[in-house]
């Protein structure tokens, strides 16, 4: 998976129980197994999303997650600079907050134009 600026990825980079990783892999992409042992061997991205995506950025937590858990060794990167889980964290809380932020404006502004039509 080639990496495009403005997104979010993982890498393996323990690929000492290969079957693992693409067990818990098959749930996040729909690539063949070849496919994801060719792209674990090659050190590229094994998932990646648009940074602004909360739904992938909380896939790619997910899967960290699930691959940590079984003991594989996983990189985050942001940008093409490795970061951290709590970045990630972080980020979802952020996108969080700016929805529930805007939702309340939105409600203010019908309540407003509610008020108005009285």
């Amino acid at each position: 998976m080639d990496f495009i600026p403005g997104e979010i990825g993982i890498k393996i980079t323990d690929t000492t129980s290969m079957a693992k990783c693409v067990q818990i892999l098959r749930k996040f992409t729909s690539a063949s197994m070849s496919e994801i042992i060719s792209t674990i061997k090659s050190n590229n991205y094994v998932l990646t999303c648009k940074y602004t995506s909360d739904s992938g950025i909380r896939k790619i937590r997910k899967c960290y997650d699930q691959l940590t858990k079984a003991g594989i060794t996983v990189e985050i990167y942001e940008h093409d600079e490795l970061t951290t889980r709590e970045f990630i964290s972080n980020l979802i809380d952020t996108y969080r907050e700016i929805d529930e932020e805007t939702q309340a404006m939105i409600d203010a502004e019908v309540a407003d134009e509610e008020d108005d039509d009285e």
